[in-house]
């Protein structure tokens, strides 16, 4: 276990020693390949908690969260870093159900001055969509999961097939990208909807069960098997009649919603690579990579249109044209979520939290921005007690 890995472990054990003893969460269930049988649903507020460890791991359907996000044709940001309020939507948990503290999902969203409350979604926020907001619900019963969008005045509008898994937003905002993959099925699907009116457009048959998401970009919608290594993996692109099976990049991809390019790391002897690829006929074409010696457990984040790439644990942001690497002014020891999320060209949020004076009193979480020319970052919102934070995509 490494020192990442330690301090995510101890914050597990902070959180959970305010648990009753009699409180009792849904469980993992496993079948008898030891593989999950619920896939996505663990226990939202122990997943919020646990946003350092859920997230550093690069939970798939938030780490390519495609079309909605900013593109970086707006102005790229000058002068000092704004402390203003977060330019993208984040979710906060509270306990609001004290017969059972694991089973607590999302209270509110707030996005700029717009502040929604739950109403009665048992799920995740994933992205900014349209006028509203991308949801998961469905939980605990996987054969009711749906994707939904939470409008400003709270009325919920389910969309897409039910027993639905990691909704991945197509780069134009326009379409959403939904794998079906009923439990105990040998194949899975991917269907494609119009966001505008629920509409079905194509839809895909994939010979792997337990199909998920890892998002959308211009290559196509990349998908896995959800197993531990992700394995077998495809690439489809709508309006082609199969999608294509793709190599072992390992267990998570980072995309960038406005390009082709996509984020990977690699072990390379005791240490690691972090890099960002185009994807040509034989394999991966690197474009960029940043190598460590050192052993830990990193990730990786790319901006929408590919340009820089984001190195989670070091937090150094590296341009992919150039090479030029950026050092991110965070606080020493910063445990942080992935993907980061670009608000425009130049800044981005980083939700993290840094480890107390000892390793079972970690500080609350911060949402903090970060500009990638310079390094500057500013804290701009610290949970409350008894909050958890969710940071969504745009």
């Amino acid at each position: 276990m490494n020192d990442t890995e330690t301090r995510l472990r101890d914050y597990l054990h902070t959180k959970a020693a305010d648990v009753p003893d009699s409180a009792h969460g849904p469980g993992l269930e496993l079948d008898a390949t030891s593989t999950s049988t619920r896939r996505h649903w663990a226990p939202m507020a122990l997943a919020a908690a646990s946003i350092g460890a859920v997230l550093i791991l690069a939970v798939p359907f938030l780490n390519s969260l495609g079309g909605n996000q900013p593109g970086t044709a707006g102005s790229p940001a000058s002068g000092p870093v704004s402390a203003e309020a977060p330019r993208l939507p984040y979710s906060i948990t509270v306990a609001n159900n004290p017969g059972n503290p694991l089973d607590t999902w999302w209270a509110t969203i707030r996005d700029g001055k717009t502040t929604v409350r739950n109403p009665g979604v048992k799920g995740e926020l994933v992205a900014r969509l349209g006028e509203g907001w991308l949801v998961t619900t469905g939980y605990p019963d996987p054969l009711k999961s749906q994707a939904a969008i939470v409008s400003k005045n709270g009325k919920l509008r389910p969309i897409g097939p039910l027993e639905a898994d990691t909704p991945a937003i197509s780069p134009d905002g326009k379409q959403l990208a939904i794998p079906v993959a009923p439990h105990g099925a040998k194949d899975s699907q991917v269907v494609v909807v119009n966001v505008a009116d629920g509409r079905e457009v194509s839809r895909l048959r994939i010979p792997t069960p337990m199909l998920s998401s890892f998002g959308w970009n211009k290559a196509g919608i990349w998908l896995y098997a959800n197993n531990a290594d992700r394995t077998p993996m495809y690439l489809w692109q709508p309006g082609t009649a199969e999608a294509r099976k793709l190599p072992a990049l390992g267990a998570e991809i980072a995309l960038a919603s406005g390009s082709d390019t996509f984020g990977y790391s690699t072990a390379e002897g005791a240490g690691y690579c972090a890099k960002a690829a185009t994807l040509g006929s034989s394999g991966p074409e690197v474009k960029r990579q940043y190598c460590s010696d050192k052993p830990a457990l990193h990730t990786v984040s790319l901006s929408p249109d590919g340009g820089t790439m984001v190195v989670g644990g070091p937090w150094v942001a590296v341009d992919v044209a150039g090479g030029k690497q950026t050092k991110l002014n965070l606080p020493a020891g910063l445990v942080g979520t992935s993907p980061v999320a670009f608000e425009n060209a130049t800044d981005l949020l980083v939700l993290g939290l840094v480890p107390g004076k000892t390793l079972a009193k970690p500080t609350a979480q911060t949402i903090y921005r970060c500009r990638v020319t310079t390094g500057e970052c500013k804290a701009l919102v610290t949970e409350k007690p008894g909050e958890v934070f969710g940071l969504g995509q745009r």
